[in-house]
């Protein structure tokens, strides 16, 4: 962020200074629509995630499973922006009650798949609860947006920015002999990783990764860590940065806020998410399985 442009992150006391402006549009991201309820940042609107940044359904690859975590598709976002009110030239912020930012950077991940135009699309570090605890003001009082007809245009996603089951299993390959390079980067819990915790009709991880929990990239106070820490990190973990191919998750959610930090901020341009993650890996029979 500079003086004139902000970056992909926004502080609370840009957001603050900025709260007027005609072209801006808060969008407050929860599974939860009481924590809304119960105070968000004056003129955020309400959007769950499970409704416009994941939808729950079937695919053919992963059969009769019930998924939760599909990424909706570009008819889908459109839509979801005209609901929000957001008319070509605006410029989104989002946030949400997490603590943790995955589910804010989920919205800001989605609309970059699309296209929406970057210089336009923010996160704000630390979500609402550095914007509480810096003693600003919060509201109980909805904001209903206005839908628009002239949605901002979208475009074909942008594949350099999700990774395919395919693309992954061929990482997962290069990274599997020994002394191969590190490809891949699951930022589930220890237990999911190792197979114990199991959320698919299998338990385990994708051969060659390596694990390092999605909240390490976070600050004890919510905001995200800096580039300069995020790279430490992974090589912290055994990982050189530049070998990085994808991270990924149960559902792509955790998977983005580490995208966002590494591809946004360090950026490692060469990472995506792997948005489908351990729900189609875990669920699909002829991908292999390592625990």
């Amino acid at each position: 962020m500079n003086a004139t442009q902000p970056g992909p992150i926004v502080s609370a006391e840009w957001l603050a200074e900025h709260l007027g402006d005609s072209d801006l549009r808060l969008v407050h991201v929860s599974t939860d629509r009481k924590a809304y309820d119960q105070g968000h940042v004056p003129g955020a609107i309400f959007v769950d995630l499970h409704v416009d940044l994941a939808k729950a359904g079937v695919r053919p690859e992963t059969g009769a499973v019930k998924r939760t975590y599909l990424v909706p598709n570009r008819e889908e976002v459109s839509e979801s922006l005209a609901r929000w009110g957001v008319a070509p030239g605006d410029r989104i912020v989002f946030y949400d009650d997490a603590g943790q930012g995955r589910h804010a950077i989920r919205g800001y991940w989605l609309l970059r798949l699309y296209g929406f135009p970057a210089e336009r699309l923010h996160v704000l570090d630390g979500g609402l609860k550095v914007w509480q605890a810096d003693g600003r003001e919060t509201t109980a009082d909805a904001t209903e947006p206005a839908r628009v007809e002239a949605t901002e245009p979208l475009h074909e996603r942008d594949d350099s920015l999700i990774a395919t089951a395919e693309q992954v299993l061929a990482w997962s390959r290069e990274a599997s002999p020994p002394g191969g390079p590190t490809r891949l980067l699951d930022v589930r819990r220890i237990d999911e990783f190792l197979g114990g915790d199991v959320m698919a009709a299998r338990g385990g991880r994708i051969a060659g990764s390596r694990q390092r929990l999605f909240a390490d990239f976070v600050a004890p106070d919510g905001r995200l860590r800096p580039a300069a820490e995020a790279v430490a990190i992974l090589e912290g973990s055994g990982v050189n940065p530049g070998e990085l191919r994808a991270t990924y998750c149960q559902g792509g959610v955790r998977a983005a806020l580490v995208w966002f930090v590494l591809h946004e901020l360090a950026g490692l341009t060469e990472v995506r998410n792997y948005a489908e993650s351990w729900e189609e890996w875990g669920n699909r029979p002829d991908l292999p399985v390592e625990k």
